[in-house]
């Protein structure tokens, strides 16, 4: 399906079709990453935002880990036991 050397709009727009579908899109993900075959493009923008997932993720941990930690102590100053 994205083993061409081009990909033509109708296959980014397939792509992103089963990119919106859920549980399917991280099956077609993995396919897609571990799959030797496939567009190197289409791999390396795969590999691109599995990154800028991991780093999303990292960011916003760093910036509401204050929030969260404040939260917890008001809780836990809430019940007198």
């Amino acid at each position: 399906m994205f083993q061409k050397i081009d990909l033509s709009i109708g296959d980014w727009i397939l792509y992103y079709i089963l990119m919106s579908i859920p549980i399917v899109n991280i099956v077609i993900f993995f396919v897609i990453l571990f799959n030797r075959d496939t567009n190197l493009t289409l791999r390396n923008m795969l590999i691109t935002s599995l990154i800028m997932m991991a780093v999303g993720f990292l960011l916003m941990i760093t910036l509401f880990m204050p929030f969260i930690y404040q939260i917890i102590e008001a809780l836990q100053n809430s019940f007198p036991y």
